[in-house]
């Protein structure tokens, strides 16, 4: 934890330093600190030093005005955009005369369960509602920026860092749920008798690597929008219009759909390690059972 604060102080520091978010106040941001930071401010007095205290730091209250953080504001807005947004742009389903709005939903979610299965196998599909929110939820967040007035919320480490916190404690709990503690074996290398205390080694390793992993997931978003969010600054000091629309909205919009595709591919990577073999084998099973019947049925037919 102490790791993550500090990668959070040097991300701001360099944020500031690049005239990033810090360094901009945003009018959305404005008025929302003027309406709710009265109420919100007593929030965190009585919350946030506790919570700081655990981990040895101290709790700054913030300034006048800046009581609700930027990208907590853009992070709630693209939660908004994810869910209101998302059946808005739906609008009404149908079977026989579906809308353009219905048909990129559709390929959207058949992407998606397509990873799934190369990614986890037919058992994974049980993940596209979370895989599905990671998507949406990372691939607005990151297009926002790319908005005139707003910013995105994955320019910001504290989000990233959630979102990779979220994936890993989902896929943990998953696999307790469903192997018991005999998940556990997964970190020993499924090494016994013998070999076991080499086992022990293997497990100290693999946790080590496993709480390591809402990190890297967090610091790659970040560290890949903030890069991007750099580069088109650099463009639009040069030209402020004729330079960004040729090269860094183009690139933007090839980041965003890339990251968004890195964070979901990694998370299913880990799923992937939390479904039991017997899952796999029985899946595996029918699917050779089932084709097997089919040929035999075709078979008679002929």
């Amino acid at each position: 934890m102490n790791l993550l604060l500090a990668i959070q102080e040097g991300a701001e520091h360099a944020a500031e330093a690049a005239g990033g978010e810090h360094s901009e106040t945003y009018t959305i941001v404005r008025l929302v600190n003027e309406l709710l930071g009265p109420v919100v401010l007593p929030l965190e007095r009585a919350i946030m030093p506790p919570i700081y205290s655990l981990f040895g730091a101290h709790w700054t209250p913030p300034a006048h005005g800046e009581e609700i953080p930027a990208h907590v504001v853009f992070a709630f807005i693209a939660f908004l955009v994810c869910t209101v947004g998302v059946l808005l742009f739906r609008g009404t389903l149908s079977v026989d005369r579906p809308s353009t709005r219905q048909q990129i939903l559709e390929v959207s979610v058949e992407t998606v369960r397509g990873l799934l299965d190369d990614v986890v196998g037919p058992f994974g599909r049980k993940y596209l509602s979370i895989m599905g929110a990671f998507a949406v939820f990372i691939l607005v967040g990151n297009l926002m920026g790319e908005v005139p007035g707003l910013a995105a919320p994955t320019g910001n480490i504290n989000v990233t860092l959630a979102l990779g916190l979220v994936s890993f404690v989902y896929y943990m709990t998953r696999g307790f749920k469903q192997q018991g503690l005999g998940y556990l074996k997964h970190f020993t290398g499924g090494l016994t008798g013998a070999l076991l205390p080499l086992g022990f080694v293997i497990f100290f390793f693999e946790m080590l690597s496993n709480f390591i992993r809402p990190a890297t997931l967090g610091v790659r978003l970040f560290l890949n929008m903030f890069v991007d969010h750099t580069i088109a600054g650099v463009f639009e000091g040069i030209q402020p219009w004729i330079v960004p629309v040729l090269l860094p909205l183009p690139l933007a919009f090839f980041v965003a759909f890339l990251q968004t595709m890195v964070f979901v591919l990694l998370s299913m990577v880990y799923l992937s390690e939390t479904v039991p073999h017997e899952e796999h084998d029985h899946d595996e099973h029918g699917h050779h059972k089932s084709l097997a019947e089919a040929q035999v049925a075709a078979g008679v037919a002929h």
